[in-house]
């Protein structure tokens, strides 16, 4: 139900501090924006490369890039397997602007904990002293665990954030929107209690 889905949006869902407060101070060529992937709608490929990201990935791309644009940062990374889902990304990320010279692909990782320890080694070898970690509102609680796990402290910025819904006498009816919503929010949950 509606209800449900939208209680259990807003316990799983985190949203972050004021980037230009965060940032604040620091050389916008030593930060870092590390996005997670997360999926793919098609393989098919007829459809163009950036057409194929999921729903999630794209609106994680959309923020990364605003929040490129807002604060220039010197590095960004897009994580995540398999390798054509990453280079989805990067082709929407740089019809939105984004040089294609700032980026660099991590394409091994096939969980969020694996996101976290293949993007630590790109960080560290690149130098980032700063690091602004982008990903679905509902999944940016357990990431930043994860990413803290291997020594990585990082500012979350929250992406595809979905907000608690209005509720009704139709927020008491099944719909199958609000099951997908409840079945993301109780993968994060259990996540992050298995952590």
């Amino acid at each position: 139900m509606p209800l449900v889905s939208s209680t259990l949006t807003g316990c799983t869902e985190t949203r972050g501090p004021d980037l230009s407060a965060a940032l604040s101070g620091k050389d916008p060529q030593k930060a870092a924006l590390v996005v997670l992937s997360s999926g793919l709608r098609t393989f098919d490929e007829s459809v163009p490369l950036r057409e194929r990201l999921d729903a999630a990935a794209t609106q994680r791309v959309l923020t990364a890039s605003r929040l490129w644009h807002e604060h220039g940062f010197g590095l960004v990374v897009l994580t995540g397997a398999p390798p054509e889902q990453t280079a989805a990304m990067l082709d929407l990320m740089t019809t939105l602007g984004v040089p294609p010279d700032r980026v660099v692909l991590e394409t091994r990782a096939l969980s969020t904990r694996d996101n976290a320890a293949y993007s630590a080694e790109i960080l560290r070898a690149r130098g980032a002293q700063s690091v602004v970690l982008v990903t679905s509102a509902t999944h940016l609680r357990r990431a930043v665990k994860d990413f803290g796990a291997v020594g990585v402290e990082v500012i979350p910025a929250a992406a595809d954030v979905m907000g608690r819904s209005r509720t009704g006498v139709d927020s008491l009816l099944p719909s199958a929107s609000a099951l997908a919503q409840s079945h993301v929010c109780l993968h994060e949950i259990l996540g992050y209690l298995r952590g």
